[in-house]
C-alpha cells in the first residue's frame, strides 16, 4: 500500500489544522523574511486572479473527549480542550499547479456549551489564513497581519494540465476527481492499484465483492515505528472508508473514518477521528474529532488566451 494511504495525510487536512493545532503564540509576529511594508497589501489580492479551478467549502469542527475523568490532574485537565469552529475553505489551482488558499473563522450559534474549555488567552486570534506560494499569513479579526509561516505545498501540475486541455468541457466526474487530487491521499488514489500492490505484499486480509481490507505494517513506511495500519476500502464507491493504527500489543490507537456524498462520484464529506492520547500523569483518554464539509462549490475558469 502506498505509504501516503498509512499516513492520511492531505492538503484539506494538514492546512486546515494549521491555525488550530499551531499555538497561536508560535506563529504570531514571526516574519521569517516572508512579508515586508511593500507586499503586505499587494498579498492579498493574488489570491485567485488567473486560478484555473475555484473550490469552496464550509467546515465545521469539534472536539471531545471521553474516558475515566475521575483520577485526573488539573495538569491533565489542561491538556484537554474541547472545542467548536466553523471554517470557510477556499482553494484556488493556479496554471502552473500550484495551490492557493483562504481559511476564515466562521461565526455560528453552538449548540453545546463546553465547560472546560480554556479561556482565551492575551494573543491575538487569527481570524484568517491566506495561503499563497508557499507562504502563509495570518490576519486578525481586523486583517491586521499578526505573523506568517513558510509551507511547502505540492503542486498540483497534471490536474492544472488536464484542466487547460478539457476547460470546461469537463463533466461533474471529472470535478469530484479534481476536488480529490488537492485533497491529497488516500482520496485521490486508485484503489483498484492498492488492491493490487497489497496483494502481490501479502498485505490483503480481506476481499469480497463490497470491501477490502488492507493491512500494512507501521515499520514499512518508518523503520522506527512499530504496529501496523489496516486500511479499509467499499468497493461500490472505490474509497478508503477506514483507516485504524494498532500499536505492537494490537491495541487500537487511532482511527478515522470518512463519508462521502452519495452521487456517481462520491465527494469527502464527513471526517471522524478517535485518538488514544496519554496525558501528564500517564492516564490515557480518548480524542474524538469530528468534522462536516457543506456548501461545497466547485468551478473551472476559462483558460485566458
Amino acid at each position: 500500500m502506498n505509504h501516503k494511504s498509512i499516513k492520511c495525510t492531505s492538503i484539506l487536512l494538514i492546512l486546515i489544522m494549521i491555525t488550530g493545532c499551531k499555538n497561536e503564540s508560535e506563529i504570531l509576529n514571526k516574519n521569517n523574511g516572508i512579508l515586508d511594508k511593500n507586499n503586505e497589501k499587494a498579498f492579498t489580492g493574488i489570491m485567485s486572479d488567473g486560478a484555473l479551478l475555484e473550490v469552496s467549502y464550509e467546515m465545521t469542527s469539534y472536539v471531545r473527549y471521553t474516558g475515566n475523568f475521575d483520577k485526573l490532574t488539573e495538569l491533565d485537565f489542561a491538556h484537554i480542550n474541547p472545542s467548536d469552529e466553523k471554517q470557510g475553505v477556499a482553494l484556488f489551482l493556479m496554471p502552473d499547479g500550484s495551490v492557493n488558499m483562504s481559511i476564515e473563522k466562521l461565526d455560528f450559534e453552538r449548540i453545546i456549551r463546553i465547560p472546560n474549555e480554556i479561556a482565551s488567552s492575551d494573543f491575538p486570534e487569527i481570524k484568517r489564513t491566506e495561503i499563497i506560494g508557499n507562504n502563509a499569513v495570518f490576519y486578525d479579526v481586523n486583517r491586521k497581519i499578526l505573523g506568517s509561516q513558510q509551507i511547502m505545498l505540492p503542486k498540483q501540475k497534471q490536474l492544472a494540465d488536464q484542466i487547460k486541455q478539457y476547460g470546461e468541457q469537463l463533466g461533474y466526474e471529472a470535478l469530484a476527481k479534481a476536488y480529490a487530487t488537492m485533497q491529497g491521499a488516500p482520496f485521490d488514489q486508485s484503489v483498484e492499484k492498492i488492491i493490487t500492490e497489497a496483494r502481490a505484499k501479502g498485505q490483503l486480509t480481506e476481499y469480497d465483492a463490497q470491501f477490502a481490507t488492507v493491512r500494512t505494517k507501521l515499520s514499512e513506511v518508518n523503520p522506527d515505528a512499530k504496529g501496523a495500519n489496516v486500511a479499509i476500502i467499499d468497493r461500490n464507491i472505490n474509497k478508503v472508508v477506514a483507516s485504524t493504527n494498532y500499536d505492537e500489543k494490537e491495541r487500537m490507537t487511532r482511527c478515522t473514518y470518512y463519508g462521502y456524498e452519495k452521487e456517481s462520484a462520491p465527494m469527502l464529506n464527513a471526517i471522524r477521528t478517535e485518538q488514544l492520547i496519554q496525558l501528564p500523569s500517564g492516564a490515557e483518554v480518548w480524542q474524538i474529532s469530528c468534522t462536516k464539509i457543506e456548501n461545497l462549490k466547485l468551478k473551472i475558469n476559462p483558460v485566458k488566451s
